[in-house]
């Protein structure tokens, strides 16, 4: 089983689109793991190799990313990635026309994170966050 350490970075492809349509090109999100004491974890973030600061998270984050407090499993499925085929847990959560859903796989890892809203105009926002490159071996 392959551990997330200091050094470890996930490069996620991220597309937006608005009530179905591509609001913008994709941007790339590279998140690089800088630092490890016990369960609190600083992780660097650039945008499109650009560096947009650090952030604190925990070893309990998907890919020590994302948060998943608030969601619950609700299945799992054998999914395509860029990596081949990958079993992954499926967690979701909804609520004040927001929802969630993280498709995580072993060792901790979001393969894809998926966040919809509601504007105040009914228009649906969509992010997708799609794991494209790791410094892992998966």
């Amino acid at each position: 089983m392959a551990s997330i350490n200091e050094g470890t970075w996930f490069a996620y492809q991220l597309t937006v689109t608005e009530s179905g349509r591509t609001r913008s090109d994709p941007t790339i999100e590279k998140y690089t793991v800088q630092k490890i004491e016990g369960q609190n974890v600083l992780v660097q973030k650039e945008i499109n190799g650009k560096d947009v600061g650090q952030f604190n998270t925990t070893r309990g984050h998907g890919s020590c990313v994302f948060d998943m407090a608030s969601l619950s499993k609700r299945g799992s499925e054998n999914m395509n990635t860029g990596f081949g085929h990958m079993y992954v847990n499926i967690f979701e959560s909804a609520g004040d026309g927001e929802s969630e859903r993280i498709f995580l796989g072993k060792d901790n890892i979001v393969f894809r994170d998926i966040r919809t809203r509601k504007k105040s105009d009914d228009v649906l926002i969509t992010e997708t966050r799609e794991l494209c490159w790791t410094s892992m071996k998966l």
